[in-house]
C-alpha cells in the first residue's frame, strides 16, 4: 500500500488517542466544559477526515491525468481535444481541492490554538499536513510541466491551466453553479427569501417557510465542483439550514466562535436544492 496514503490515517489515529486522553483528564470537570471539549474534538476530527479525503481524491485525479496524457500523441485532433478537456478538468479539480485543503488546515490550526482545550499533538500534525500539501503542490506543478510538452493542440488547451477553461460551454457553467445565503430571520424576510412567520411563531416552534419565489441576486454564487467547505464566523448552535439537503452528504461542525460546513458528497448535497439557505439565530 502507498506509504504516503497511510500517513494521514496514522496521524488521525494518533490524534484520536491524544483526544481520548484529554477527554479522560477532563472527565471530572463540569458538564458544560466537557460538552465544549467534546465539540472541539469532534470539530477537529471532522476537519482532519475531510483533509484526508481530499488527499485521496487528489491521488485519484493524478492517476487519471497520467493515464489520459500517456496515449494522447496518437489520437486524432478531435479526440485529442476531448482528452485535453478531460485532463484540464481533472487538474482544475486538483488545484481547487489543494486550495480547499490548505484553507481547512489553516482553520484547524487557528481553532486549536484559540481553544482552551488546545491539543499540542494537533499543532505538530497541522505542521506536517502543511508540509504534505506543499509537497503535493510541487508534484502537481511538475505534472503540469510534463503535460505542457504534449502535442501543440493539447498544449494550447493546457496553456491556461491555472485560469478558467474558456472551452467549457455556458450550459456547463450553469450546471455547476449553486447559491447560498445566511442571515437572521428578519433579514431573510426583508430580502424576500422566507415568508414572515408572524409574531407568535416562536411559541409554536414552527420552521421558517421559504418564499415561492426570490431574487437570486441576493445570494452568493459558488461552483459546486470547486467548493467543498464553507466557513462562517458564527458557532454551530446559531446556524440552521432550512433548505433540503440529503443527510450524510455534509457535516456542520465548529468551535466556540466559528463553524465549517463540510460537503462530503457534492452531487448528493446539491441534488435537492441548488440554493442553500441558513437562518442565523
Amino acid at each position: 500500500m502507498d506509504r504516503v496514503a497511510l500517513k494521514p490515517l496514522k496521524r488521525i489515529v494518533v490524534f484520536v488517542l491524544a483526544a481520548a486522553m484529554v477527554a479522560g483528564v477532563s472527565a471530572c470537570g463540569r458538564d458544560d466544559s466537557k460538552k465544549e471539549e467534546q465539540q472541539h474534538i469532534e470539530s477537529m476530527m471532522a476537519i482532519l477526515v475531510q483533509v484526508q479525503k481530499n488527499l485521496g481524491r487528489i491521488r485519484q485525479k493524478e492517476a487519471v491525468v497520467v493515464r489520459l496524457s500517456s496515449d494522447v500523441e496518437g489520437l486524432r485532433p478531435q479526440s485529442a481535444e476531448q482528452v485535453g478537456r478531460e485532463i484540464y478538468s481533472n487538474i482544475r479539480f486538483i488545484d481547487s481541492t489543494l486550495s480547499a485543503s490548505r484553507s481547512l488546515v489553516s482553520t484547524l490550526e487557528k481553532e486549536n490554538r484559540q481553544s482552551r482545550f488546545r491539543i499540542e499533538a494537533l499543532d505538530r500534525m497541522t505542521g506536517e499536513l502543511k508540509g504534505d500539501l506543499d509537497k503535493k503542490g510541487r508534484e502537481i506543478g511538475v505534472m503540469k510541466g510534463e503535460i505542457s510538452k504534449l502535442n501543440r493542440q493539447i498544449s494550447k488547451l493546457m496553456s491556461a491551466v491555472d485560469v478558467m477553461d474558456e472551452v467549457i460551454t455556458e450550459q456547463e457553467d450553469q450546471m455547476s453553479k449553486a447559491y447560498y445565503i445566511i442571515g437572521t430571520l428578519d433579514q431573510l424576510v426583508a430580502r424576500g427569501v422566507v415568508l414572515s412567520p408572524g409574531p407568535f411563531y416562536r411559541f409554536f416552534d414552527s420552521r421558517p417557510v421559504l418564499a415561492g419565489d426570490f431574487d437570486i441576486r441576493n445570494f452568493r454564487e459558488l461552483d459546486i465542483n470547486e467548493t467543498r467547505d464553507l466557513y462562517f464566523d458564527k458557532p454551530v448552535s446559531r446556524l440552521h439550514i432550512i433548505t433540503p439537503h440529503t443527510k450524510g452528504s455534509y457535516d456542520l461542525v465548529g468551535g466556540k466562535n466559528s463553524s465549517l460546513l463540510l460537503i462530503r458528497d457534492e452531487e448528493e448535497f446539491w441534488r435537492k436544492s441548488r440554493c442553500l439557505i441558513i437562518v442565523l439565530e
